[in-house]
């Protein structure tokens, strides 16, 4: 299986789980449902840092947005003995960049136009999925994975939870909804320290993490909680 295969990097071994998951015609059980018996698997390893534990949230989590679930999903399967992850397995794509925010391993959209960082096969994308006019949504993302770099103006992605499947997309770096991307390590040996937060309060419901609709701008994790949080009253 090429995604334990310990030559490549964790980002490429990702990535060759991604791919499998797209030659297995991995999809929704019909466009809009956001579940099938693959993807309740991908919901099934997500957790949540809860009161400084990692507490299992996918058991009962069987549809939404998957995106973030895949991303997760892909890495669970391909660390290998030793390696450390470098974010939690999550639902929500808020905590993904939570976590990659936390570690320095989040690279604004900027650090790469301005070439102080080179992206690389595997590192994650994060898009801005928002609703023009409606600010509660400012907080929607859609995640996927660098597949190729095509050149200094454009490269490939590849991501679930687009149109209800696994699917290969080409994206400029000009792009007005590309947020940033989360840097993976450079080497399949790189220690990375425990990245997992604990949510600012204990009652938000994965629904608002992980929402139907996905992704948003680049926001803090205090300042999506607020949205939440708002939102409510």
């Amino acid at each position: 299986m090429k995604w334990k295969d310990p030559s490549l990097t964790l980002g490429e071994r990702c990535v060759a789980f991604a791919e499998n998951e797209l030659a297995n015609n991995v999809s929704e059980d019909k466009p809009g449902s956001f579940t099938s018996p693959r993807i309740k698997e991908y919901f099934k390893v997500c957790t949540r840092l809860v009161n400084g534990k990692e507490t299992p949230i996918g058991l009962s989590f069987t549809k939404g947005n998957w995106c973030s679930a895949g991303v997760s999903f892909c890495l669970y399967n391909s660390l290998l003995p030793g390696e450390i992850s470098p974010h939690g397995y999550r639902l929500g794509v808020v905590e993904v960049i939570a976590d990659m925010q936390k570690l320095g391993t989040y690279r604004d959209i900027k650090e790469v136009r301005d070439g102080d960082y080179q992206i690389k096969v595997g590192d994650n994308i994060f898009f801005d999925r928002s609703q023009p006019g409606n600010p509660a949504t400012a907080w929607y993302r859609h995640i996927g994975r660098v597949l190729d770099i095509g050149s200094s103006q454009e490269f490939t992605c590849i991501s679930g939870n687009s149109n209800g499947k696994w699917r290969v997309t080409k994206h400029k770096f000009s792009q007005s909804t590309l947020l940033g991307f989360g840097e993976y390590p450079a080497t399949n040996t790189q220690s990375i320290p425990n990245p997992h937060i604990d949510v600012p309060w204990q009652d938000v419901d994965i629904e608002e993490l992980a929402p139907l609709v996905d992704t948003g701008d680049n926001l803090d994790i205090s300042d999506i909680f607020d949205l939440i949080k708002n939102k409510r009253s």
